[in-house]
């Protein structure tokens, strides 16, 4: 077992820019995580959302400074600062839309963006209108929980519209992985699938999942816990 943030941020290195997090269990974890990671190196970050993000007041970010209006485009980050930016919606922190994040990126060294919803669930299953993954991305970490597993899937997955007791398995997660409507869809520039919350699994169920195949980087491991199980 190895460290599983470093082991992300090698993979990441030189398309740190824009890092596009989707998919469902662990993403805001993640966005946290990578968001201090990054900032102990003395690169400036930016925490936002091309969706839709819990606010601050129900989700500790840990961020140096938090910006609900256009103010933020005359800030200038310190080395090492971590700053926070979305609109103020009624429940959630809101997108401030592609163009005014693009141009946010002269003045951060990574933005790390929550690029899609599943609320909630393990798993998902993406519509046309997500994830919302813009132009500049350079990075996307796509996420699914393996916690999911044994649970039946019309409540572990978001987006699954049959209503039976089926069980989700480690072939449901290969269907996902495949499906154009799955774990990987929009993914753009360096792309990592992360099978989180694996710290869960019994040994012979992470070696099951060893053999799953993936058009991208797959890891398995541990948002949690930071330990990475497996890399193929």
């Amino acid at each position: 077992m190895s460290a599983l943030l470093p082991a992300l941020k090698t993979l990441f290195r030189h398309s740190e820019k824009c890092i596009c997090i989707t998919g469902s269990g662990g993403k805001t974890t993640a966005l946290i995580a990578l968001a201090h990671s990054y900032a102990l190196e003395g690169k400036r970050v930016l925490v936002s959302t091309t969706t839709k993000l819990q606010l601050p007041d129900q989700r500790s970010y840990a961020c140096d400074r938090y910006f609900f209006d256009d103010e933020v485009l005359s800030y200038a980050p310190h080395q090492g600062e971590q700053v926070f930016y979305a609109l103020k919606g009624a429940r959630k922190a809101l997108s401030p839309g592609e163009q005014t994040l693009e141009q946010l990126t002269e003045h951060y060294d990574v933005l790390l963006l929550e690029a899609d919803g599943a609320r909630g669930c393990e798993l998902k299953l993406h519509t046309e209108r997500d994830p919302v993954i813009p132009s500049f991305t350079t990075a996307t970490l796509a996420i699914a929980s393996v916690g999911a597993l044994g649970k039946p899937l019309s409540k572990a997955c978001f987006g699954w519209e049959e209503e039976d007791d089926q069980l989700v398995t480690a072939e449901t997660l290969s269907y996902l992985l495949s499906h154009p409507q799955g774990i990987c869809k929009g993914v753009q520039g360096t792309s990592v699938v992360l099978l989180n919350q694996a710290d869960t699994l019994s040994d012979s169920q992470k070696k099951t999942l060893q053999k799953l195949q993936c058009k991208h980087t797959l890891l398995i491991g541990s948002l949690a816990k930071n330990t990475l199980f497996h890399k193929d």
